[in-house]
């Protein structure tokens, strides 16, 4: 026992003693990227080109994991990935459809695998649709784990996209947001032996000291972190509504300040509209020394959670179980509620529709049928 405690005690001195080797992470919403131009009525449709140019302004950034937001399907994410360079992936979560069956305000990752490891990555869809009377997480989080390939260092990131708006009902739906992330955030720090290194990071829609702020902070379970000199991270208005709240145990990125990388001139912002969004992408940095918790571990939801999965019926699948076969154990989740359920399981009765048609499943011994503009998303249950 002396000697393994030796040991440790030798391996947290030399963790200590390496340079720290700053990895910066950050978070964007590209604003319907990928979606019906008529989203963004107000500036010319994205060309080519645009795709091009937000892949190289992400490699500008220098970061090496990128929470991001308002992604409408899998492909155009690729996209950008490929337009970043050869070393980056992305990852897309399957919630956030829209009831015209074609939209998505998707959350995921581009990452650059050159730098990091994926150790694992799931799409927190046991999260509640409704509390406290309202609907929420309309789009679920998605949580990353990463290894550092220089240093070993790991930590886990959680991107999220609150609920938009600034009526009453919207605050409320951001406070039960936020309480739902930090009981989540609860069980993690609770768990014996897991990782205390994680950062919740995206659109969270509010600027500091609303409701989700004093929620997240509560007992020091997180601190959102600030900018060195405050600047939006939206076009529309001076408030930042993007934002880092970093958990106790992430001494590796707590103390630093947040960047947004935003732009002022009036042409600059017509120019950065266009080709990114109306938001400003946001960065801050990790020292890394190497993994001071090498025992440590990330604590993983059902297989059925786990990305990434290819199950969105309006892109190519790199599934090959994808579609999936009568017989399949599957959940459905439905945009608006069926016999005030909106999430189903059971096991697929019919073959899928390619487009219009019914997602039929057999429960306890009952055929139900939904029609698919009402299917928000449909995943195989393992």
């Amino acid at each position: 026992m002396l000697r393994a405690l030796c040991l440790s005690l030798a391996l947290l001195g030399a963790v200590a003693a390496q340079q720290p080797v700053p990895v910066t992470i950050g978070t964007w919403n590209i604003e319907f990227l990928g979606a019906d131009p008529k989203y963004r009525r107000d500036t010319p449709p994205r060309d080519e080109e645009d795709y091009t140019k937000i892949g190289q302004f992400i490699r500008a950034l220098g970061v090496a994991a990128l929470g991001v937001q308002e992604i409408s399907g899998e492909a155009p994410l690729q996209r950008v990935a490929k337009a970043a360079g050869p070393s980056w992936r992305a990852i897309l979560g399957t919630s956030g459809q829209w009831t015209d069956g074609k939209t998505q305000q998707g959350v995921g990752f581009l990452y650059d695998s050159a730098k990091l490891t994926l150790l694992h990555c799931e799409e927190l869809l046991d999260f509640p649709s409704e509390r406290d009377g309202v609907n929420v997480f309309h789009r679920k989080p998605v949580t990353a784990c990463f290894r550092h390939a220089e240093t070993g260092a790991d930590f886990r990131l959680v991107v999220v996209h609150l609920k938009a708006g600034r009526k009453d009902r919207d605050r409320q739906k951001r406070r039960a947001e936020a309480q739902t992330l930090r009981e989540w955030v609860g069980g993690l720090q609770d768990a014996p032996g897991e990782d205390p290194d994680v950062a919740i990071l995206g659109d969270f829609n509010c600027t500091y000291g609303d409701a989700p702020e004093g929620i997240l902070e509560a007992a020091g379970a997180l601190t959102y972190l600030e900018q060195a000199a405050a600047s939006p991270t939206i076009l529309w208005f001076d408030d930042p509504i993007d934002q880092v709240a970093v958990a106790a145990g992430f001494q590796e990125l707590l103390g630093q300040t947040l960047t947004a990388h935003a732009v002022s001139a009036e042409s600059e912002r017509l120019a950065y509209r266009k080709s990114f969004s109306d938001h400003f992408a946001c960065t801050t940095t990790l020292q890394l020394r190497g993994d001071d918790d090498p025992d440590a571990t990330f604590t993983k939801g059902p297989q059925s959670q786990w990305l990434p999965v290819s199950a969105r019926r309006d892109q190519p699948s790199t599934n090959p179980r994808w579609p999936l076969a009568v017989g399949a154990k599957v959940e459905v989740m439905l945009t608006t509620p069926e016999v005030g359920e909106k999430r189903w399981s059971g096991v697929l009765a019919a073959p899928l529709p390619k487009d219009r048609g019914w997602v039929v499943i057999e429960r306890e011994g009952v055929m139900h049928a939904f029609p698919m503009e009402r299917v928000a998303w449909l995943i195989e249950a393992r």
